[in-house]
């Protein structure tokens, strides 16, 4: 399975599942916190399938767990399944304060990630062309490139997540699933056409592309 085809499985297998078995066990009569519970279920089966079968497991995938552990554990408490709405906006709104923290390592996360996603990207090309390693500790420019990106992912993330709490909380619990869905795409969406003006306004792509091939 090449990288992109794993890649849209899992975004098929952690969003849409669980927002269609959601709708459909509503249709079906269900009440909503059992429904929110049982449409996420084939997700969390699956992850710990990969994590005792195929011995696949990361910080994201335990991370995903124990979100809803908790989630599932709380709402059942209180009875309130808005505290399971509002899971997605806790778990959005960690990832964007994992982007801001990174920013006191050595590597900030922006910068991690885009040497895994972008390796069959339109720039390729300018991957290729140097070792990122070698550059950071040599080029201003490149450094504040990936730590202005990590700021934006980060805040937009945080954003997002505020979203979601507030929906969550504030519509009806019919109607978040959905828009909760359709608020990934939004953000995503504005976040890398912010960042792709960004780096052809630093001339990042251009810079990388005229960087001399190390041996």
């Amino acid at each position: 399975m090449t990288s992109a085809i794993r890649q849209w499985s899992m975004v098929l297998l952690e969003i849409v599942v669980p927002v269609a078995g959601y709708y459909v066990l509503r249709g079906l009569g269900t009440d909503v916190l059992p429904a929110l519970a049982l449409g996420a279920l084939p997700t969390v089966l699956f992850l710990l399938y990969r994590a005792i079968r195929l011995r696949e497991i990361d910080t994201l995938a335990i991370f995903v767990l124990v979100v809803f552990a908790v989630s599932v554990g709380v709402s059942f408490i209180t009875g309130s399944p808005r505290f399971m709405l509002a899971k997605a906006g806790w778990f959005t709104g960690a990832i964007g304060a994992a982007f801001l923290v990174s920013l006191l390592f050595t590597r900030p996360l922006a910068f991690t990630l885009a040497r895994s996603m972008l390796a069959k990207s339109p720039w390729a090309e300018a991957l290729r062309a140097a070792d990122w390693n070698d550059l950071w500790p040599r080029h201003r420019w490149f450094r504040r490139a990936w730590r202005v990106a990590t700021v934006l992912w980060g805040v937009a993330l945080l954003a997002d997540a505020a979203g979601r709490v507030l929906m969550a909380y504030a519509l009806p619990m019919d109607a978040v699933p959905a828009l909760g869905t359709a608020l990934y795409g939004v953000t995503f969406v504005a976040v890398q056409v912010l960042q792709h003006l960004y780096f052809r306004h630093a001339g990042l792509w251009r810079r990388l592309a005229e960087e001399p091939v190390h041996p």
